[in-house]
């Protein structure tokens, strides 16, 4: 009789164990492979009389397996079962409608497995095997015609012996019974979380993905935003020149005589005109009379030194100083290490330095520091610290993937307490009409995309993200007043 051949496909290493086993002791050969790929290659060259198919796997799952199979016409009389934790009508109905015969969970008892091949009629009915052999003579004894009372004394005493040992047999069926039931549920148990972690770890993916589509959206968003502001502030400063130029232009024709034009005058003249007419000097008269014991005329004429173009000039400086400040600090990045958090003692030289060059800019206005987290690939040393794992390695060998230095995306966690101190004694900087705010921003949304987490993904490509993720930006938001 030829021995039949069953294929089992599943990922968990102690799935396919189990499986494996069972099938074994119902006298078929086994193999097995662990990712749906790996079926359709060993199909190529073999045809097994059976096939067990997991559903949520790596890659290509169970279905879409099950269909390639029955579109091949080498492949498509072999009958499927789909071994999984996975149940109920609407599943049955969809795995049947691809073509598989029917389902077995992962943590079916032998005697099932042992009845779903006989309908399939893989196997034949296997009779239990016992390991009692009882000598049918003696089972006869008591019937022989004219016995004597001891050879019925001695028949009895056997078949006492007899119910003993079958008693015994059959303790010993139910301890190996009891024992297979108790693996195979560990197992099944084992099995079931796998393919839950599969599942859910796919659903994350998927979120994950579409948030960060969704990030992109709203960055496009935010820059064309940005730039359209940029716009109409170009627009509204070429019209301010443009007055002006209107300005001088009246001015210089109303204007017969600049030299003799008053002080106040030529401080409410754009600088082009206000330095022409103090070239030579503004020369201002001031005639007074007065009533008392005696009365007098005078006149006094005098040079002005030009303080108002000075306060003109210095108005025009201080904006410049702005906006070379906030092309400067606008975005810009801070990076921080992993095994710190993001606005520390070490992050202060940077943060002063921002201050002190918004102070000497007389910058008026919102300082905000947008703090963001990295998930890094970590794994635990002997000491039980968490360090970055191996470059080398796959990301699926991470022990934990996040940052345990800063757990969530709470502003308060993002601070230590001397940073929070020097926070507070910068207090007097709202005098000066500058105030500093910190964010944290969710990680949720990726600065910098992290690539995919398949074992193909290596160590160092996705801590490479992370770090790119781990940074500090700076926003200004300036005051009206001050543009």
């Amino acid at each position: 009789m030829m021995v039949k051949r069953a294929l089992v496909v599943d990922d968990s290493k102690s799935a396919r164990f189990a499986l494996k086993r069972m099938l074994k002791t119902l006298k078929l050969e086994v193999d097995t492979v662990e990712s749906a790929a790996d079926a359709i290659s060993y199909l190529q060259d073999h045809l097994p009389d059976v096939i067990f198919m997991d559903h949520m796997m790596p890659g290509m799952d169970g279905f879409e397996a099950v269909k390639r199979i029955k579109d091949n016409p080498q492949t498509a009389i072999i009958p499927i079962m789909m071994y999984t934790s996975k149940g109920g009508d609407v599943y049955l109905s969809q795995a049947r409608a691809l073509g598989a015969v029917g389902i077995i969970r992962k943590t079916i008892a032998p005697v099932e497995l042992q009845s779903s091949l006989q309908e399939l009629g893989i196997i034949d009915e296997i009779p239990h095997e016992t390991t009692l052999e009882v000598d049918a003579a003696s089972e006869n004894v008591t019937h022989l015609n004219g016995a004597s009372a001891g050879d019925v004394k001695s028949a009895e005493v056997q078949k006492e012996n007899t119910i003993e040992f079958y008693i015994k047999d059959l303790h010993r069926l139910i301890d190996d019974q009891t024992i297979e039931l108790h693996r195979s549920m560990w197992l099944g148990i084992e099995s079931a979380s796998n393919e839950i972690f599969n599942r859910l770890n796919s659903d994350f993916e998927e979120k994950l993905e579409k948030l960060q589509a969704e990030s992109q959206e709203n960055k496009a968003a935010e820059f064309s935003l940005f730039n359209s502001r940029k716009l109409w502030l170009a627009f509204g400063l070429g019209l301010l020149l443009i007055i002006s130029v209107a300005l001088n232009i009246i001015l210089i024709s109303d204007s017969d005589d600049p030299k003799t034009q008053s002080v106040d005058d030529v401080i409410e003249q754009p600088l082009a005109i206000k330095e022409k007419l103090l070239s030579g000097g503004i020369k201002r008269t001031d005639t007074g009379t007065g009533t008392g014991t005696g009365t007098g005329t005078g006149t006094d004429t005098d040079t002005d030194t030009g303080t108002g173009t000075d306060y003109v000039v210095e108005e025009q400086s201080n904006q410049e100083l702005q906006q070379k400040f906030i092309q400067w600090a606008s975005n810009k990045i801070i990076e921080y290490p992993y095994d710190e958090v993001a606005l520390n003692d070490k992050r202060l030289p940077n943060i002063e330095e921002l201050i002190n060059k918004a102070v000497e800019a007389r910058f008026k206005g919102r300082i905000i520091l947008q703090t963001h987290a990295g998930n890094f690939c970590l794994n635990i040393d002997q000491m039980g610290n968490y360090k970055l794992a191996d470059n080398k390695l796959s990301i699926v060998n991470c022990e934990f993937i996040g940052n345990y230095i800063q757990p969530n995306d709470e502003s308060t966690s993002h601070q230590s307490l001397s940073f929070v101190n020097f926070l507070s004694d910068s207090e007097r900087l709202n005098q000066q009409g500058i105030a500093i705010e910190v964010q944290s921003m969710t990680r949720r949304i990726e600065l910098s995309q992290y690539p995919k987490r398949i074992p193909q993904t290596t160590v160092d490509k996705w801590n490479q993200a992370a770090q790119l993720n781990n940074r500090i930006t700076v926003m200004l938001e300036p005051d009206s007043v001050g543009l």
